[in-house]
């Protein structure tokens, strides 16, 4: 992969924790009206999932995404040894 399709993949980045965190609070949402809970606890469980699974993407992004993806110092160090050893 070129440089420039990992910077797009970082672009897409910051808005997959708030399409985590939505999918977390429509599941939230579900479970109460399916156990027919009243509409504030319903709400007050659906914030706090949205809350949750936003910070659980963000930080999935900060410690372990992050290592995943080569950097380009990395990428050119490896092309190097490449070189060298043809």
């Amino acid at each position: 992969m070129d440089g420039h399709a990992l910077q797009g993949e970082r672009v897409k980045g910051p808005a997959m924790p708030k399409l985590i965190g939505l999918l977390c609070a429509l599941v939230a949402l579900a479970a109460c009206v399916l156990a027919k809970v009243d509409p504030g606890p319903s709400a007050l469980r659906a914030l706090i999932a949205f809350a949750v699974g936003s910070l659980l993407t963000q930080a999935w992004y900060a410690f372990i995404a992050t290592r995943l993806v080569p950097s380009r110092q990395e990428e050119e160090e490896s092309e190097e040894q490449e070189k060298r050893a043809a």
